[in-house]
């Protein structure tokens, strides 16, 4: 009886981790069909198990823990008393497991970060190895905890953002009610205050821009998303190719108007720039890195043959037209 009532143990742990045989499951479903309390004691072991179980634990392996048990758990000497269930060391050791885990992931204190930038942009590297360049009147609060692979980062204002390929945390970036979600990425956020609208352009990777409210959108390579305050809207248009000139010093122009030129020069340097004559529609395509406001305007010039006027407090770029 003893060794029938072992058997039928071992059946139901191996049942209980999917390892049993065809077999063994057809034998198994016989002797619940025998009794009532057969097919009880099995619905009773299958529920404590499940109840058990954990994500991200070890599997529990019914042979090995047989082995063990028979080879010195219980004494040897009462071997003819009724087994212990093996399935209930097995649901307990999971639980126990999945409490302790539980108790470290709770007991992990979360890094928080805070940086600022006032008149110059800033690079800050997360333990991660994540990037945050904030642009000038930026600031971002970020918490970070890489046990449980979470990093959120809140923005006030502009930054980029590059994330490793082999990411240790999934991150998150807060705009107000505004969520951009990575999935592997360098991307660049502009969450002005003052400003109407904010603004995310994907340079890699793919984000999920969206908020508590609404789906959002979905940005890949070369793609930018606008979220527009008052009307609550999201829409998708072309990243501009240098909307990260802080971080990089890199200015790229194909094809551009002079008057688009003009505006991003003013954007990046903070110097107002006049255009006079008809000059505005001129395009141009050139590229700049590292380069001085003086250097990049006097290369324009020569190009478009235009004449440079440095005031006090503006630059004038006059010409008849273009040629």
């Amino acid at each position: 009886m003893n060794q029938e009532h072992e058997h039928i143990e071992t059946l139901i742990s191996k049942f209980l981790v999917g390892e049993a045989t065809e077999t063994e499951i057809s034998e198994l479903k016989e002797w619940c069909a025998l009794f009532p309390e057969n097919q009880k004691y099995l619905d009773d072991a299958q529920l404590i198990f499940e109840k058990a179980q954990l994500p991200g634990l070890p599997e529990f392996d019914s042979e090995k823990a047989w082995i063990r048990l028979k080879s010195g758990i219980l004494p040897e000497e009462r071997k003819s008393a009724p087994l212990f269930p093996i399935w209930k060391v097995a649901a307990a050791l999971v639980l126990l497991f999945g409490l302790v885990y539980l108790f470290l992931m709770l007991q992990t204190p979360v890094q928080k970060f805070q940086f600022i930038s006032d008149n110059q942009p800033t690079t800050q590297l997360m333990p991660d190895s994540t990037e945050i360049t904030l642009n000038t009147s930026s600031e971002v609060s970020v918490a970070y905890n890489e046990r449980q692979k979470a990093g959120t980062i809140h923005l006030i204002g502009e930054a980029l953002i590059s994330i490793p390929e082999q990411k240790k945390v999934n991150w998150t970036v807060k705009a107000g009610d505004l969520l951009i979600e990575d999935i592997g990425t360098v991307f660049h956020v502009a969450a002005l205050p003052e400003s109407p609208v904010v603004e995310v352009s994907v340079q890699e990777g793919i984000v999920r821009f969206y908020s508590n409210r609404q789906e959002g959108i979905t940005l890949h390579p070369g793609e930018r998303g606008s979220y527009d305050k008052a009307s609550e809207t999201f829409s998708k248009s072309t990243a501009d190719a240098n909307v990260a000139y802080f971080k990089t010093k890199a200015l790229n122009f194909q094809e551009e108007e002079l008057g688009s030129v003009v505006a991003k020069l003013e954007e990046v340097f903070g110097r107002s720039i006049v255009m006079e004559g008809e000059i505005d529609t001129c395009r141009i395509s050139v590229a700049f890195e590292n380069e001085s406001l003086e250097t990049i305007l006097t290369i324009i010039s020569e190009t478009l043959g235009l004449e440079v006027i440095q005031e006090t407090d503006l630059i004038r770029l006059k010409g008849d037209g273009c040629f």
